[in-house]
C-alpha cells in the first residue's frame, strides 16, 4: 500500500481546503450582493436532448475534472458533491465591483482565505439552464499549484441538485439528466440500464450521508467525490481496529495552508449495501469540525477510493444511490 509523499497529501477532500461547506456571513450586507452573470457550457459534452448531457471527465490526481466554459473563459472545473455551491477562481474573476457579504471559510485544519459571495442570475450549461444560483469567488491557486492544472472553478451541490448525476468511471463520463419534482427522469431514455444495487441516503445540509459496515461495526458515512482518500474519524478507531492496517503517519495540508498529523493506512472489508470494498486507502483524522457544521455525527467519508471502482448514480430528489454493473467490452 503506497501513499503519496507527505506534502502530496493535499486534496484529501475539497471540503478540507476550500470549505465551501462551512460558510457563514460575518456581517449582514447593507444591500443585496452584486449580480454575477456568466454563461457556463461544456464544450466537450454530447447533447442528446434539452434535459440530458453526456460529459467526458479526466482525473487531476484523484479529482474529477471536466472541461467547461464561463463566458469566454474555458478550462478545468472540479465536480465536487461535497461542495455546497458553485465556486469560481478569483485569479480569473477578480474582486466584485462593489461590497458584498463578508464570508469566511473553515476546514479541519484552520481558516482559509476570504471568500466573495455572489448571486448568479442565469447559469447556462450548453442546453441546461439554472436560475438564481449562488456562487462564491476565492483564491484557488493552492490547488492549481499542487495539481499542476489551471482551475477555473468547482461545481457543487446547488448547481446539480435538481439532476441525476451518473458517475461512470468505466467510460470516464458523467451523465447529467434533469428530474421532475418526484425525482423521475424527464428524459426516460437517458439511462437504459437496470441498477444492480441501491441504498437510501439522507442529506446533512447538502452532504450525502448513509449507513455502512466495516467488518462487524456499523458506521455512518458521507459521500464526497472531492475526497481523494477516504477518512475515518479517530473516535471510532477501536471499532475498526482489526480492519485498518497502519502504513505510516503523514502530515496533511488543509484549509489555510495549516498542516495536521494523521494516520494513513488501508481500510478493509467495507460494505455499503451489497457493495463490498476489500481495501481502500484511508486516513484516520478528526471529523469534529465537519460534524459540528453539518449537525451530524459522521464516522467516515468515502470518496475516490470508493467511487473509482464503481458506476454510481446519485438521485438527490429521491435521496438514493444506485450502483450499476461494469459493461462488457
Amino acid at each position: 500500500m503506497k501513499f503519496p509523499h507527505l506534502y502530496q497529501i493535499f486534496l484529501i477532500g475539497i471540503w478540507l481546503l476550500l470549505a465551501p461547506l462551512f460558510l457563514w456571513s460575518a456581517e449582514d450586507p447593507p444591500e443585496p450582493p452584486p449580480i454575477f452573470l456568466p454563461t457556463l457550457s461544456f464544450p466537450e459534452a454530447v447533447v442528446t436532448n434539452p434535459n440530458t448531457i453526456y460529459i467526458p471527465f479526466k482525473l487531476a490526481g484523484r479529482l474529477i475534472t471536466v472541461e467547461a466554459k464561463v463566458d469566454t473563459l474555458q478550462g478545468n472545473f472540479v465536480l465536487d458533491t461535497g461542495a455546497e455551491r458553485l465556486l469560481l477562481n478569483r485569479r480569473y474573476f477578480g474582486r466584485p465591483s462593489r461590497a458584498s457579504a463578508s464570508v469566511s471559510a473553515v476546514g479541519n485544519t484552520g481558516q482559509v482565505l476570504d471568500v466573495d459571495k455572489h448571486w448568479i442570475d442565469t447559469l447556462h450549461w450548453d442546453n441546461l439552464f439554472f436560475k438564481h444560483v449562488q456562487a462564491n469567488i476565492m483564491d484557488l491557486s493552492h490547488i492549481e499549484r499542487k495539481k499542476h492544472i489551471g482551475l477555473i472553478g468547482i461545481i457543487g451541490y446547488n448547481v446539480f441538485k435538481d439532476f441525476e448525476i451518473f458517475l461512470d468511471f468505466q467510460l470516464m463520463q458523467i451523465v447529467l439528466t434533469r428530474l421532475d419534482k418526484k425525482g423521475q427522469r424527464i428524459d426516460s431514455t437517458a439511462i437504459w440500464e437496470t441498477p444492480i444495487d441501491s441504498i437510501d441516503f439522507k442529506l446533512a445540509k447538502h452532504f450525502i450521508v448513509f449507513k455502512g459496515r466495516v467488518g462487524e461495526a456499523s458506521l455512518k458515512f458521507g459521500l464526497d467525490s472531492g475526497a481523494e482518500l477516504n477518512l475515518i474519524d479517530r473516535r471510532v478507531r477501536r471499532k475498526i481496529f482489526d480492519q485498518f492496517e497502519i502504513v505510516k503517519r503523514v502530515r496533511m495540508l488543509g484549509a489555510g495552508q495549516n498542516t495536521i498529523e494523521v494516520v494513513a493506512g488501508s481500510l478493509k472489508d467495507v460494505y455499503i449495501s451489497q457493495q463490498h470494498s476489500d481495501s481502500m486507502r484511508t486516513l484516520i483524522t478528526s471529523l469534529s469540525a465537519m460534524n459540528l457544521n453539518f449537525g451530524t455525527r459522521l464516522d467516515g467519508v468515502l470518496g475516490y477510493e470508493f467511487l473509482s471502482t464503481r458506476r454510481t448514480l446519485i438521485n438527490y430528489k429521491r435521496k438514493k444511490l444506485y450502483f450499476f454493473a461494469y459493461q462488457r467490452p
